[in-house]
């Protein structure tokens, strides 16, 4: 350490360069970290979803909930699993012990949902999400109708919403998911009619088998030509009325030895309606399709929320416009974010003019003051760069351990440089006295520094969601403290020895603060009057 500080006094220029470097990579890295409220927490959750439209939520338990609770309990390194059932939905969701190896999880549970089977017919295949659905949105949109709207019915936009709202919204870089309520998709409805079913003895199973069976693809067979082989498949229809009626459910051979088909348009009557609203949204006394948008891991909220808007002004300004319609940002996290690091922020400024004006007052002269104030910006500017590399996040909890932190780096700068000055008003000249003064020092500093850093080990080891949650803090705190050890035997001297060139007479005269001075001199005569009598009653 010795020929650090040596290195650091003789070379100036060299100390200046690792300045400036430290200060251009922490702003580099400060456009590129991620903006969040709070840290990712990384959660060992998986949930299965199934769909089953029309069934009630007592169906869904029985018959889907129950199923897929039974296999995935087995599986290695599941903690807990909670299940919710809903009309029409179920979700399971599976939470693992901490150091659980989530990508060899999600294998098995993809293998464990691909193999159950004895699910109803009419639910679709369970999907994986490696979220949890409860992830709390960064952005809710509310779509309401202007007076001059062509709509008539704004439930029946579902499609609409689906293909030219959603599918250009998700495409925005970190957005993981965009769900919407309130509007409802269109739907082939077939009325049956119970009196010709009766009459042509026709089930409402034999109904759905036909149904299933007219939207099945199958392979026909093989056509064999030489040396090439060509694989037949029977293409599935496109519900529509027109061709669902044509679907045929039974053939007989009648009285008069005819060929006759029951199609499905002699039991039932079909046509396209939409979909039953399960639930109702309103905004401001108007009917609204409600929109939540959820973000990557690891995103900048304020740069997707900003993409956003720029994507919702096009919209408002497009299509929406043409049919009457507007999109608005009901709710923004960013507005939440930006209150919160401004606050933060205050703190950093306020503690930094408040630490100063403290050093001003002890110290009594500007040019050591000035010194030890350079030790904020590099140690506070340098930790982005540690944040950017451990791939952390600028958020309240970091940016509440840089606000810690500020107290805390001129620490080793006060030690250091009061050192100097004292061996300077010895009579060294500011060569030997920087050089001298951090000798003397850094091991002291070095060691306070690391009982800082260990404290916060613990921290950094907890795998709890507790202890990813302030990680942030601790890290922000270590790394500046440890920052501020490098500054205090590299940029402190160096600067030292530059700037404290007065003669002995000028360092020895410090400026008077007169009530202060009144103040220290009355108490510190308190003091002394004090242990001198104690010292008396001691010698009686």
């Amino acid at each position: 350490m010795n020929g650090l500080i040596k290195l650091a006094i003789k070379q100036p220029i060299a100390v200046a360069a690792l300045v400036f470097l430290i200060i251009a990579f922490g702003i580099v890295a400060l456009q590129k970290i991620p903006i969040q409220m709070t840290p990712d927490i990384d959660k060992p959750v998986l949930q299965v979803r199934v769909s089953w439209p029309g069934a009630s939520p007592e169906d869904v338990e029985r018959e889907v909930v129950t199923r897929l609770e039974l296999a995935v309990v087995s599986l290695s390194g599941v903690e807990n699993v909670e299940s919710d059932s809903r009309f029409g939905s179920a979700r399971v969701t599976l939470t693992y012990s901490l150091g659980q190896d989530m990508d060899i999880a999600l294998i098995q549970l993809l293998s464990k949902v691909a193999s159950i089977d004895g699910l109803p017919s009419e639910a679709r295949r369970p999907t994986v999400r490696t979220s949890n659905s409860d992830d709390s949105p960064i952005s809710r949109l509310a779509m309401v109708q202007l007076p001059n709207s062509k709509v008539e019915d704004l439930g029946s936009l579902g499609d609409f919403v689906e293909f030219q709202i959603i599918e250009k919204l998700s495409r925005i870089e970190g957005i993981s998911e965009i769900t919407f309520r309130g509007g409802q998709k269109k739907e082939l409805r077939v009325a049956l009619d119970t009196q010709k079913l009766a009459e042509f003895s026709i089930s409402v199973p034999v109904i759905l088998e036909a149904l299933r069976a007219s939207s099945a693809q199958v392979t026909a067979g093989e056509i064999i030509e030489g040396k090439r082989s060509y694989s037949l498949r029977a293409e599935a229809i496109s519900y529509t009325p027109e061709t669902a009626k044509n679907i045929i459910l039974r053939s007989e051979v009648d009285e008069e030895g005819r060929l006759v088909n029951i199609k499905l348009e002699d039991v039932a009557k079909i046509f396209m309606s939409y979909k039953k609203p399960t639930s109702f949204r309103r905004m401001n006394g108007q009917d609204a399709i409600t929109f939540a948008v959820i973000r990557e891991p690891n995103s900048n909220v304020v740069e997707i929320i900003n993409n956003l808007k720029i994507e919702i002004k096009k919209l408002n300004e497009g299509v929406l416009a043409e049919n009457g319609l507007v999109l608005n940002n009901v709710y923004d996290e960013t507005i939440y974010i930006n209150a919160a690091i401004a606050l933060v922020q205050q703190n950093i400024i306020i503690g930094g003019i408040l630490a100063i004006c403290i050093l001003m007052l002890f110290l009594r002269s500007f040019r050591p003051t000035f010194i030890i104030m350079l030790a904020i910006p590099v140690s506070v500017i340098g930790t982005f760069v540690a944040i950017s590399w451990l791939g952390l996040s600028v958020n309240v909890i970091s940016l509440a351990g840089l606000a810690f932190a500020v107290g805390m780096v001129v620490d080793a700068s006060i030690v250091s440089q009061e050192n100097i000055y004292r061996l300077k008003q010895s009579g060294m000249t500011s060569l030997m006295a920087s050089y001298n003064g951090s000798r003397q020092v850094w091991a002291p500093i070095l060691g306070s520094a690391l009982t800082t850093v260990v404290v916060f080990i613990p921290v950094l080891l907890l795998d709890l969601p507790i202890g990813q949650l302030f990680r942030d803090i601790g890290i922000a705190i270590s790394v500046s403290v440890l920052i501020s050890v490098l500054i205090s035997v590299t940029l402190i001297p160096t600067v030292a020895a530059k700037i404290l060139n007065e003669s002995k007479e000028k360092i020895d005269k410090k400026r008077s603060i007169i009530f202060v001075d009144k103040f220290a001199s009355k108490f510190a005569k308190i003091i002394q009057n004090y242990a001198f009598l104690i010292h008396s009653q001691n010698q009686i």
